[in-house]
Formats: structure tokens, C-alpha cells, sequence
């Protein structure tokens, strides 16, 4: 099973480069101001605009599927091919003039200059190679291949604590990836298209259809690669805004390694707005994390203000403003208060990049803390995940004025000992750290689904289970809820006369043993409309969830013990699935 999980995410993998990457290389060429970073960049938020865009139109149309999706990238490479070869015809006789200019003066060369510069050079000395071996080893210590070689190693660090999640499990480790995967599988059935959230559901249905695979799968593997793009996005912007490599290597490693100071064990319960201020800008930016969606978000943020940086140092043409353009309609479209960010700090970037970078951070912890203010509670994950690409933004900075100063005075000999010296940090005290994940299942539940999934035919029987089996189910069979099911039939299932009165065929009933515990003890304060919502009443909080499966396990094992038709579909120390093939007839059908 892992190796086919690798083998899925390798083939997802492909697909997701292929149509975000090598394919808007092409589409969107003709950018030769521009370095190439950028233009992967600028071409990734095209393309993410147009591709959401198209999904939304399709569904509100009801026309979104696997032919429509194939159909419009088959058009978008053809229109692009057709461009190039009236370009092509147009310039034909230009180009093959150019090319023989070129081949005669390679031949004049060859013939004229090569002889008499060969018959000139002495031999160099058989010594000579050790001396170029050290030169080019000094080379590397005082130039930037050490910072790259840096750079590659924080980067392959990020990608294993950012995926191995990924690799190992099919769970999620957010729960909001839940309600992404929901929204991906209604678009995918054409139902809803104008609700929120759009663009990482549109990136998954697209990526679902052209490749084959489930949409579960696509979330599992696209969900790191989006973290590790805001990783990536943040270095990019510090080393655009200040021109120090240094600072976007510690930049990088901070937030993709979640190096940040760790958080103490002892929580103190906040009280009052001030409080929940202090706690909030004491607490480490480790233990937070983005929403995909919302890191999406962060992610066009952050390319925005690049490409505005971009913009303003190497005065670039409409390309870049264009890229920038798409970079700001996606980031209002994820959220209204990353467009606040992005209009208050761009202003700033543009004035002096440097600056900007001071402006974004101090920006994005005083509006959390008004916000904190404002409701006095304590504000939302989605809000607090801005604080570690700030913090990432302002240690990168701080370093940025270092090594400038460095640069000014010793050179590259500067520039390698202060990398030297954050080396020492991290592996002293700002070490490595592995994501917290926030499970709300089993493995074993979420690998049952996709067993069902793959052996039953669509629509012929449903999942009873909590509510993170929606996601997972919909479009491929039915669900029910199992606080619902349990309250409807709870009492009646010892009769021998009883049956479901579900119809479909097979029911698989998922009855947790001991009960998945999301919080280690029930909360000491919950506000009263989080108390009342039955998602929390029955799943999240720890003795509701332990009444329910109690009284789901009563019910199935009451109805195995009197109906032949009852079973064991899977089993283990924390789960058990129970079967009921229902056998029904002509008259029960009706």
C-alpha cells in the first residue's frame, strides 16, 4: 500500500508540473525581461487565475468534467501552436539568414583564429591542476556556491517535514482539508460553484480529471506542496526586497522548518483582551498553521509583493504588472483581509523595498492584535497563521541589515561567516521541528472509505460514519450521519423483524472501539454556540464522542446478534465496520 501511494502521488506530482508549470511555459512565453524565477512565478499565478476561472465557469454551466477539462487544455496548446507557426512563417527568411551569418563566421573562426591561438599557448605546468583544485575550493567558501548549497539543504529539510505526512498516511492532518476535498467533489458534480472556497478546490478538480485519480489523493499530496510554495515565495521576497541570501536562507529555514523557539508546555487560560494579546505575541509561530486555501492566499501575497519589488528595482515591463494584477484578484478572492495586507504593505514596497518588508510584518501582527482586540476572544487559526510568515519576513530582515553591512566592509568573507554563525543557531538552538497534525480519524477509516470505494459499484450503498466521511464519500456513494442513525434506530434493532430503512444495498457502519480522542482532555471554557453545534457535541468533544460510539456499538452488536445479514467488514484494535447486505424485494424496492 505505500508503494502505491508513492507510485499516486509520483503520477499526481507529474500531472500538477505538467499543467502549472511546463504547459504555461510555453503558453506565456516571449518574457525575456524577466529572470527565470519570476517568470515561473508570474506563469504559475496566471495559470492558477485562468484554471479557476474556467473550473467555476464550467460548473455554473454544468459542462465541468474529465472531456471539458481535456478539451480546453487541448485547445489552449493548439491556439499556442498555431501563434508560433505564423510567427515562425513570418520571420522564416530573417532566421535562416541569421543562421548562415552565424555557421560562416563558426567556420572563419575554426579556420583563421584557433590555429594560430593553439600554437601559441604553452603547456601549462602537470602541478597547475592542484592549484586550480584549491582556487576553485576557496571559490566556493567565498562565493555563493556554499549559500546555494545552504539553500538546498533547508529546502530538501522542508520537504521532509512538509511531506511525510503526505508519504506516510491518507488521513489529513488539518480538518480543513476536509471541507476543501467537499468542495472539490461538488464541483466536480457541478453543484454549487458560487461557494466559497474557490481556488484550491478548482486546482484539485482540474488535477483530478486530467490525471485519473481520486480527490482525495490529490489533496493529500497538492496540500504540502502548497506550504512548501509559501515557504519558497518567502525567501524569494526577501531576496528580491533586500538582495541578501543570507536572510532568505534563515528566512526559509524558519518557517519550512518550523525552527521558531517552541511553545512551553503550560497553557495559561487567557481572560480578558489584553491577555489574549500577550498570549498571542508570546506564543511560537511553530504551532501555527495556514489552511491551504488561506495559504494560498499567502502564497499570492507574497508573489504580489515580489513581483511589485521586481518591478519597482529592474523597472520591468507590463509583464510583470500583469502577473501582479493576477496575483491581487487571487488574493481577494481567498480572503478579504490578505487583500488589506497586500494594498497597505504594496504601497509601501513601491516607495522603498526594504522598507516594505519592516511594513509587512509589522502590519500583520498589529492587525492581529487589533482583531484581538476588537471581538476580545481569542482570534481564529486562519487569522493566526499569518504571525510565522511575518516572523520568517522580520528575522530575515534583521539578518539582511547584518550582512549588508558585512558586504560593505569584509566582502564574501563576511557573507560565509555570518552564515556560519546562523548554522551554529540552528543546530545549537533553533533545531528542526515536525508539524503538529490535527487528526479527526482513524487511518484505518480513511483507508476503509477508499476500500469500499474501489470494490462496491457507485451509489449502492452508504457509509454511516462522522462527519469526515462526507468528504470522502460523496459523488462515489451515499452517507448518514451517525449521530442521526444511532438516534433513529437506537431500541429497535434487537427485533428479528427490524431492518434499515436505508436503500441501498450494503451499509457500512463505522462504530470506533475507544474512541478518537481530538483534545487530550475536554476544554475548561467553550462559548455557547460552539457547546451547541451537534459537529462538536458528537465528534469533537471527548465525552460526547465516547457516549456516541458506546451507543453505536450497542445498536450494530444488538443487530448482528439477530440478523444473519450482519458482519464484519474490517476490524481492528480501535475500529470496527459493520456490514449489512440487505437483500431487498420488488414490493420493499417500491
Amino acid at each position: 500500500m505505500p508503494t502505491l501511494d508513492a507510485l499516486r502521488a509520483c503520477w499526481i506530482l507529474v500531472v500538477f508540473i505538467m499543467v502549472f508549470f511546463w504547459f504555461p511555459a510555453h503558453l506565456f512565453s516571449g518574457r525575456s525581461k524577466s529572470v527565470t524565477v519570476m517568470q515561473i512565478a508570474g506563469n504559475w499565478a496566471r495559470t492558477v487565475l485562468c484554471v479557476t476561472m474556467a473550473t467555476l465557469l464550467l460548473a455554473s454551466l454544468r459542462l465541468l468534467n474529465a472531456l471539458t477539462v481535456i478539451f480546453v487544455f487541448v485547445g489552449a496548446f493548439a491556439i499556442d501552436w498555431l501563434r508560433r507557426r505564423a510567427k515562425m512563417h513570418g520571420g522564416l527568411l530573417m532566421n535562416l539568414e541569421a543562421a548562415t551569418i552565424e555557421i560562416m563566421r563558426k567556420i572563419e573562426a575554426r579556420s583563421f583564429g584557433l590555429r594560430l591561438i593553439a600554437r601559441k599557448a604553452p603547456l601549462a605546468p602537470a602541478r597547475s591542476s592542484w592549484r586550480l583544485c584549491v582556487n576553485r575550493g576557496l571559490k566556493c567558501l567565498d562565493g555563493g556556491e556554499l549559500l546555494v548549497v545552504s539553500l538546498a539543504v533547508v529546502l530538501i529539510t522542508t520537504v521532509i517535514l512538509r511531506g511525510e505526512h503526505a508519504v506516510r498516511e491518507l488521513r489529513f492532518d488539518q480538518s480543513d482539508q476536509y471541507s476543501l476535498l467537499l468542495r472539490a467533489r461538488e464541483l466536480m458534480l457541478n453543484l454549487h460553484p458560487a461557494n466559497r472556497p474557490f481556488v484550491f478546490p478548482a486546482v484539485i478538480a482540474t488535477i483530478s480529471f486530467l490525471s485519473g485519480a481520486d480527490p482525495i489523493q490529490v489533496t493529500r499530496v497538492l496540500s504540502p506542496v502548497i506550504e512548501l510554495s509559501v515557504v519558497a515565495a518567502t525567501g524569494l521576497l526577501i531576496h528580491v526586497c533586500a538582495r541578501a541570501g543570507v536572510a532568505s536562507v534563515a528566512a526559509v529555514y524558519c518557517l519550512g522548518a518550523a525552527a521558531f523557539p517552541p511553545v512551553g508546555n503550560h497553557a495559561v487560560m487567557a481572560i480578558s483582551a489584553i491577555q489574549n494579546v500577550k498570549s498571542l505575541l508570546s506564543g511560537s509561530p511553530a504551532a501555527m498553521r495556514a489552511s491551504t486555501e488561506f495559504g494560498l492566499g499567502l502564497l499570492f501575497l507574497l508573489l504580489a509583493l515580489a513581483f511589485l519589488a521586481d518591478w519597482y528595482r529592474n523597472e520591468r515591463g507590463l509583464g510583470s504588472l500583469l502577473d501582479f494584477a493576477c496575483c491581487l484578484v487571487l488574493t481577494g478572492i481567498v480572503s478579504q483581509l490578505l487583500l488589506l495586507i497586500l494594498v497597505t504593505v504594496g504601497g509601501v514596497v513601491l516607495l522603498r523595498p526594504m522598507v516594505g518588508l519592516v511594513a509587512f510584518g509589522f502590519v500583520c501582527y498589529s492587525l492581529v492584535a487589533y482583531l484581538t482586540l476588537s471581538t476580545s476572544v481569542t482570534v481564529g487559526d486562519e487569522v493566526r497563521a499569518i504571525l510565522p510568515v511575518a516572523a520568517a519576513i522580520v528575522v530575515g530582515c534583521f539578518l539582511a541589515l547584518i550582512e549588508d553591512k558585512l558586504l560593505a566592509r569584509a566582502g564574501r568573507t563576511g557573507q560565509t561567516l555570518l552564515l556560519g554563525a546562523c548554522v551554529c543557531v540552528a543546530m545549537i538552538w533553533l533545531r528542526p521541528q515536525g508539524l503538529v497534525g490535527r487528526y479527526v480519524e482513524y487511518e484505518a477509516a480513511a483507508r476503509a472509505t477508499q476500500e469500499i470505494a474501489s470494490r462496491f459499484s457507485r451509489q449502492t450503498w452508504v457509509v454511516v460514519a462522522p462527519v469526515e466521511q462526507l468528504a470522502e464519500t460523496l459523488g462515489l456513494g451515499a452517507y448518514e450521519d451517525l449521530a442521526g442513525f444511532v438516534e433513529k434506530y437506537q431500541g429497535r434493532a434487537p427485533s428479528p423483524d427490524f431492518h434499515f430503512e436505508e436503500k441501498q444495498e450494503d451499509l457500512f457502519i463505522y462504530v470506533e472501539k475507544r474512541p478518537f480522542q481530538i483534545f487530550a482532555h475536554e476544554p475548561e471554557i467553550v462559548s455557547f454556540s460552539v457547546l451547541t453545534d451537534p459537529t462538536y457535541r458528537n465528534y469533537r468533544s471527548p465525552g460526547g464522542r465516547a457516549s456516541l460510539e458506546a451507543a453505536a456499538l450497542r445498536l450494530c452488536e444488538n443487530y448482528r446478534q439477530s440478523h444473519p445479514d450482519a458482519d464484519v467488514f474490517v476490524e481492528n484494535e480501535d475500529l470496527r465496520i459493520y456490514h449489512v447486505h440487505q437483500q431487498w424485494t420488488s414490493d420493499s424496492k417500491r
